[in-house]
């Protein structure tokens, strides 16, 4: 049996963040009430087969079983509000220019125009959400699109691993954003999160998320300490290649940067990572754990995205459940 939720959860208590990762799946369960959360539960369930080549999911019902039993450890019922994220290379990201309009509702009709013209493909079958990053003369928008056949498989897996259906599915890219957004607020910041195959790098300018873009190299490669320091070695090169890029395609060369932080699907050789950016002039380099004071034993993903869920609920930002 299918189980519709209502809009009652928009006064419940648990939020649950799930983080389906290329290694693992974690699970977060916290309680918010008002000002104050606090961790009611906390699981990982580690794939004991590969389930990801590369970019592409080979093995589903490893992550069938992993949510499973997610949810039996966490207690999930159908009042929780569930927070996921879909796997970052299924989102694409578009910055579009356009006339100032009405509504959301127009502008993401209009983006979708838009978008649907670049890419040759039909507008039935994608879902694309905005972002207003600026008005002026005309709107500066974030689009992010989605195919439908890549939602509904997601929406499967937790069907069938007898979970409730989650209430906001978000960018892969974007799960660790909601304890970074409160601590990015002053000067310009970047956030570099390696995901298996790519690594993808946002830039914040007084707490706002300004673009995202990426560069090829992810943890897929790492087997042991030799290959993490040549493999950061690269990528921090990459990365730094792309942050001058981006802050020459926005204007920003006057602008120093405040922050420079970073995360991995990996987190063994995250310290590898922040020695090889500290040699690269970027600021002030943390990990992410360090810069949100999060305790390491917490996954950061499904702890953000819990967060997320509680701050703002029926707030959705990317496919919000009724998209």
């Amino acid at each position: 049996m299918g189980m519709v939720k209502t809009n009652l959860n928009i006064f419940s208590n648990f939020y649950v963040g799930i983080d389906i990762g290329r290694y693992k799946i974690d699970g977060v369960k916290i309680k918010h009430n008002g000002k104050r959360s606090e961790i009611i539960a906390v699981h990982s369930v580690p794939y004991s087969n590969k389930v990801f080549d590369g970019d592409e999911l080979v093995n589903e019902n490893e992550i069938i079983n992993g949510l499973a039993e997610i949810g039996r450890s966490l207690k999930i019922d159908i009042e929780d509000f569930i927070t996921t994220a879909i796997f970052s290379d299924k989102v694409l990201f578009r910055q579009l220019k356009m006339p100032n309009m009405r509504n959301k509702r127009q502008i993401i009709e209009a983006s979708k125009f838009q978008i649907v013209k670049e890419l040759s493909i039909s507008s039935s079958n994608i879902t694309v959400d905005v972002d207003l990053l600026g008005e002026g003369n005309g709107l500066s928008i974030s689009a992010f699109i989605v195919r439908n056949e890549d939602i509904e498989k997601f929406k499967s897996f937790f069907v069938r691993s007898n979970l409730p259906i989650p209430d906001i599915l978000d960018a892969g890219y974007f799960k660790f954003n909601y304890l970074l957004e409160e601590k990015v607020r002053h000067g310009l910041s970047f956030f570099a999160f390696e995901d298996s195959m790519s690594t993808y790098l946002q830039i914040f300018r007084n707490g706002k998320f300004l673009s995202i873009d990426s560069v090829t190299g992810g943890s897929e490669e790492l087997n042991n300490d030799i290959d993490a320091r040549m493999h950061y070695l690269q990528l921090s090169d990459d990365v730094q290649r792309l942050t001058r890029i981006l802050i020459s395609r926005y204007g920003l060369s006057n602008e120093n940067i405040e922050n420079f932080i970073c995360i991995s699907e990996r987190n063994e050789y995250l310290n590898e990572w922040v020695e090889s950016l500290k040699e690269m002039d970027l600021g002030k380099v943390s990990d992410y754990y360090d810069f949100v004071s999060l305790k390491r034993e917490i996954p950061a993903g499904a702890y953000s995205m819990a967060m997320r869920g509680a701050l703002e609920n029926a707030k959705g930002k990317l496919l919000h459940k009724e998209a």
